[in-house]
């Protein structure tokens, strides 16, 4: 009997020769809602409160934003780089505060611009170009200073020094970045575990960029005990939902045909980009999904082959598929 929480779309057929596993890296290796998600609220309302000067009920403790808001837009897709969904939140209250206070555009919930900027992107002029189409130029933040302030809520004062031989100019110097709020979403031995099952080739495919990766890479490979992974694709490579980053996975790690697990809408339409452009003799890839339970039937409905609760339940799936 499978396992609760694990899906597989009817009539699913791993192809037989099955031998690769690519991976996301936030929020399917690595749990990022303390880090990530955590950091672009906290930049939107760096942005909202303290450079702008706007109120929307802080002094009396209310939150601007939670990471049930971050999802929704992350489901819209176009957002896979946190910098574009920094953009986004800060841009968009400012307005909703500012420019469109009082008028219908301040009332619409997020899951309204979320279904907008969706619909944006499936016609190929989503995230950081549809905030521009859409949100009054006073209004959107300036893209580098989104970037600094950003940094400096992740990485904290030791982290800017290490990463970046730089002193932090907006938060206090002794700020402890986010991301030791970071931990690992599977078990030490799990690679073992995959290799042991006939996965030959394994990878990641990931939105990280420079010592974002640098520093997954080096906690990865010592909660480990082995660097397990073949290939890194980040964004500045080659960002995802472009299935060019897939491909050249594929081509460093010789993958006959294969899977990819993601957890967020750019991850979703990564996989269906490549199948739909996928020529006779490129690989296989099954597309995988890990969400919450709210999501799970909007990615059943997207066309997502596997749902999983976790990677690990990778387990429970592949021994039908290698044997």
């Amino acid at each position: 009997m499978s396992k609760p929480g694990i899906w597989r779309r009817p009539g699913l057929q791993f192809p037989p020769d099955f031998d690769s596993i690519f991976f996301d890296v936030d929020g399917i290796l690595i749990h990022t809602l303390e880090s990530f998600h955590a950091t672009d609220i906290a930049t939107a309302e760096y942005i909202v409160g303290t450079l702008h000067g706007l109120d929307w009920g802080q002094h009396e403790g209310k939150a601007l934003l939670t990471s049930m808001d971050v999802d929704i837009f992350k489901q819209a897709g176009g957002y896979n780089n946190d910098w574009d969904m920094c953009y986004l939140l800060a841009s968009l209250y400012t307005a909703k505060l500012r420019e469109w206070r009082g008028t219908e555009l301040a009332e619409r919930s997020n899951a309204q611009w979320a279904a907008l900027s969706r619909e944006a992107n499936l016609h190929g002029h989503g995230g950081r170009t549809w905030v521009e189409e859409t949100i009054p130029a006073r209004a959107r933040a300036d893209y580098a200073i989104i970037g600094d302030i950003y940094h400096e809520y992740y990485w904290g004062g030791e982290g800017m020094r290490k990463y970046y031989g730089q002193e932090m100019r907006y938060l206090p110097s002794d700020f402890a970045g986010l991301y030791h709020r970071e931990h690992m979403l599977y078990q030490p031995d799990f690679f073992q575990r995959l290799r042991a099952a006939g996965i030959k080739h394994m990878g990641m495919i990931t939105g990280r960029v420079g010592p974002e990766v640098e520093s997954a890479l080096e906690r990865m490979e010592a909660y480990s005990g082995e660097r397990w992974w073949e290939v890194v694709i980040p964004a500045d490579i080659c960002p995802k939902p472009n299935p060019q980053a897939l491909r050249m996975a594929i081509e460093r790690t010789g993958a006959r045909a294969g899977l990819f697990i993601g957890d967020t809408a750019d991850d979703h339409d990564f996989v269906r980009k490549y199948m739909q452009g996928r020529t006779p003799g490129e690989p296989i890839i099954i597309g995988a999904m890990s969400v919450n339970p709210a999501e799970v039937d909007l990615y059943k409905q997207r066309g997502a082959e596997i749902i999983v609760p976790s990677v690990e339940d990778l387990l429970d799936i592949l021994p039908e598929a290698v044997k």
